[in-house]
């Protein structure tokens, strides 16, 4: 028996509407359901999240995809962390209005969370403790925090990981690689999809379900009848332009790491590999040390034999992310979390 009951949705917004799944718990105990709100990365969609749902019996779903992907597609921009952190406020009023909402992101997912939970704190005009009464965490998971994109190890300040004198096309390559490639190349059928990913380096072992119906459901079709992934180009240049060099994301990270309670609140868990299952991951040893240095209120959690796509699919990683997500919304009973 499934522990959840799935759903889709559309939520209005800006330029249109939003597509928005969840996940609601079969069963449930007493009280308050908890509810969690999954944000996917920048090429990805909200199904890359299946795994954690079915690890998180009794706990409510929320996952939109991100305008410019997946069912979402057709959503103009502006792109960038603060339109989709207004996107997500949409949907959490719709669905979750009263709160208390753990947020969740996995890799530039975590940067949303991040400009979400910062956004909900300068509205109330609070330095980050405010944000809490709404927002839990953000549970950040291979991603939501600065790369050292273009910057020498060493020890130097997080904040200079991030470079404004960056060009955008170099922040891609060296970040997203064949990830971003993928996105221009045109596919004979969905066989043929599944099969370029079977190839992928971050996927040896295989691709289990979870996997396979995030990426048919990418899957965009022409009307010559191929198919594409459906992440708009333009939407993936104008965000990891923003991811990196933004003032959205730059502020939100000052906001939640100014405050104890607020820094405290967040977990950090980064995978041992990196986008193409080579070492070190997106996240080496020395930037994670930056990172426990500068803020000792944060959970860092190391999931090691993951790699940046699966650390959500495998069992070693997906315990490792329930886990932390329990941390933010109560204690686990019985199979359940109250």
């Amino acid at each position: 028996m499934s522990s959840h009951d799935y759903n889709r949705y559309r939520v209005d917004v800006p330029g249109g509407q939003l597509s928005v799944g969840v996940w609601e718990p079969v069963a449930s105990g007493p009280g308050r359901v908890p509810t969690v709100c999954v944000i996917h990365g920048i090429t990805s969609n909200h199904l890359f999240f299946a795994g954690l749902v079915s690890a998180l019996p009794g706990v409510r779903i929320i996952g939109p995809d991100l305008r410019g992907r997946a069912d979402s597609r057709t959503l103009p921009g502006p792109f960038g962390m603060a339109a989709h952190a207004e996107d997500v406020t949409a949907v959490l009023d719709a669905f979750a209005p009263e709160g208390p909402v753990t947020l969740v992101g996995h890799s530039m997912g975590g940067f949303v969370a991040m400009t979400l939970a910062a956004m909900s704190a300068e509205q109330n005009g609070d330095t980050g403790a405010e944000a809490a009464r709404r927002f839990r965490g953000p549970v950040l998971i291979d991603g939501g925090l600065p790369l050292p994109v273009g910057q020498p190890h060493g020890d130097g300040p997080v904040d200079d990981l991030n470079d404004e004198d960056l060009d955008t096309d170099d922040l891609i390559a060296a970040v997203l690689g064949p990830a971003a490639e993928r996105l221009s190349m045109t596919f004979g059928s969905v066989e043929e999809y599944l099969a370029f990913f079977a190839a992928h380096p971050a996927f040896v072992d295989g691709l289990d379900t979870v996997a396979t119906e995030s990426f048919v459901y990418d899957l965009a079709a022409k009307d010559d009848h191929s198919f594409q992934p459906s992440t708009s180009v333009e939407a993936m240049q104008a965000d990891s332009a923003d991811m990196y060099t933004g003032s959205a994301y730059r502020d939100a990270l000052e906001t939640i790491m100014g405050s104890d309670d607020s820094q405290s609140d967040v977990v950090f868990l980064f995978a041992e590999r990196d986008l193409v299952a080579a070492e070190p991951g997106l996240y080496p040893p020395e930037t994670t040390n930056d990172f426990a240095r500068q803020w000792p209120q944060m959970d860092i959690v190391d999931v090691q034999g993951t790699n940046h796509y699966d650390i959500l699919l495998t069992e070693t990683g997906i315990d490792a992310c329930a886990a932390a997500v329990t941390s933010r919304i109560g204690a686990e009973t019985d199979g359940a979390v109250e």
